[in-house]
């Protein structure tokens, strides 16, 4: 298990992090198998930033890893329970799309909707490369769904799409962090790292 900032370099620079990690944690033997590359252009990072006792928020940013960007890109998730209480995107487009499955829909604002691709790092000889990035902080009240459990995983997207194309999602939950904590009642953020897309699946089946 790599800590999350580590999933957010590129794949070519994980190795030496996975091994000095191991040696951190002292974990003893070193596996002979360590993290591989998913091969995936583009991933989603999703961050509930806070929740408090009328609503959440939580923050998604878009990393694109390939050499070629993205223009007019638009992404979707579907987030059942929390859906009732979605009240903003503040960086780009939201568009409820209740007919599809509780799907909120997202695009960049105009003049904004372009996904820059990876580039070097400001010392391409010691930096590693420096992904694209867009991200954007969602509100959501708890008026409408008063019985949502944004830590137990009711926070967190069922299904992500990019570009018409589904997302993979991780099979476990993030644990809880103390890197943050609400004013109100003190619940940690979570921090889901990383959607790796893009897998050729049926959208909304």
């Amino acid at each position: 298990m790599l800590p999350p900032d580590d999933l957010l370099l590129p794949f070519a620079n994980r190795m030496d992090k996975a091994k000095s990690w191991h040696t951190l944690k002292s974990k003893g033997h070193l596996p002979a198998k360590l993290p591989c590359p998913d091969n995936c252009g583009m991933s989603i990072n999703w961050h509930v930033n806070s929740n408090y006792k009328t609503g959440w928020t939580a923050r998604i940013t878009l990393f694109n890893w390939d050499e070629f960007s993205f223009a007019d890109w638009f992404a979707a998730i579907q987030i059942n329970k929390a859906f009732p209480g979605y009240e903003n995107v503040y960086s780009f487009n939201g568009t409820k799309l209740p007919q599809l499955k509780n799907t909120i829909l997202m695009q960049g604002l105009p003049g904004l909707n372009y996904l820059v691709a990876e580039v070097n790092g400001a010392n391409p000889e010691t930096d590693p490369r420096v992904p694209g990035k867009q991200q954007s902080v969602i509100s959501f009240s708890k008026k409408n769904a008063k019985h949502i459990n944004v830590e137990q995983g009711d926070g967190f997207p069922s299904k992500v799409i990019f570009n018409g194309e589904e997302c993979a999602l991780p099979k476990e939950l993030p644990k809880r962090s103390g890197a943050y904590r609400s004013p109100v009642n003190l619940l940690p953020a979570f921090f889901l790292a990383v959607f790796t897309s893009l897998l050729l699946t049926d959208r909304w089946s």
